[in-house]
Parts: structure tokens; C-alpha cells; sequence
């Protein structure tokens, strides 16, 4: 059989329940403010550094800008300084300073030929021959071009 108690302190009568005091709605306080103004605080923030970021941008631009043109002078020097050295070079430059100097080409070139034979028994003769010179076919033109290519980057 189950018995009901009812508990004076857990369920208090009606009438107690209506002389509680009323809840009533209290405007907000100033936190709305403080919303605003960080969140304006904020935009402003953002705003400032995109602003920093744009101008780094612009320095590292006209960097890049005074690099370039740096470099496009001193290319435009090194083909100046190039086409300098290949006219001193050139066989009319250098037969122009030689008759300058007094000197006259020799006109009676003959060129003899060596048999082989012969040109064996004297490197027979002189003694051991190193291989690397007698293996050696290319000229020091040869050695120039290929460090041209990797210089200058064309042959």
C-alpha cells in the first residue's frame, strides 16, 4: 500500500508562491558598447595592416625594379666591353698596331712535312711520351667554347 506524504517545505501553498517578489526585466547594460567599439577596433586593425602589408609590397617592388635595372646595365656594359676586346682582337686591329710598331709580315711561308716515321723515331729518341699529351685532340679553343657555354650560356 503506498502512502502520500506531502511535505510542507518542498511544495509551499499557493499563497505563499504569490508574495514572492515579481521578476522583472532589466535593460542591458553598457556591454553592447564595449561590442561596438571592439569590433570597430578591430576593422581598424585589419584595415592598418592590410594597408602595412601594401606598402611593404610597393618598397619590395621598387627593390626588385632598381634590381633589374642594375642588371640590365651591367649586361649592357659586359657586350660593351665585349665588342671592345673582339675588335682589339681582331687580325685588322692587331695588323693595324703590328705596322705601328714596325713590324712587317714575313711573306716567304713554306711549311714542311714531317713523315711520320721520322716523327716517330724522334719521340722515340727523346724518350717516354705521355700519354695524356699524345691522347690529347682537341684544341684550347675547344676548352674556351665549352667554358663559354657555361658562362655565358650560349656557344
Amino acid at each position: 500500500m503506498a502512502v502520500a506524504i506531502k511535505f510542507p517545505t518542498v511544495l509551499a501553498p499557493r499563497e505563499d508562491r504569490d508574495n514572492r517578489p515579481k521578476l522583472a526585466l532589466v535593460p542591458q547594460s553598457e556591454r553592447r558598447y564595449f561590442r561596438v567599439i571592439t569590433a570597430v577596433a578591430l576593422v581598424v586593425t585589419v584595415m592598418f595592416c592590410i594597408v602595412a602589408l601594401r606598402a611593404h609590397m610597393a618598397q619590395q617592388e621598387m627593390h626588385l625594379d632598381k634590381l633589374n635595372y642594375d642588371i640590365t646595365r651591367a649586361r649592357a656594359h659586359f657586350e660593351t666591353l665585349r665588342a671592345e676586346r673582339a675588335n682589339l682582337q681582331s687580325p685588322g686591329q692587331l695588323m693595324n698596331q703590328a705596322s705601328l710598331m714596325g713590324l712587317v709580315p714575313s711573306f716567304p711561308i713554306r711549311m714542311v712535312g714531317i713523315p711520320t716515321a721520322v716523327a716517330a723515331e724522334v719521340a722515340a729518341t727523346v724518350g717516354k711520351v705521355d700519354s695524356d699529351v699524345v691522347a690529347r685532340t682537341e684544341s684550347p679553343l675547344d676548352e674556351f667554347g665549352r667554358m663559354k657555354a657555361v658562362v655565358v650560356g650560349s656557344p
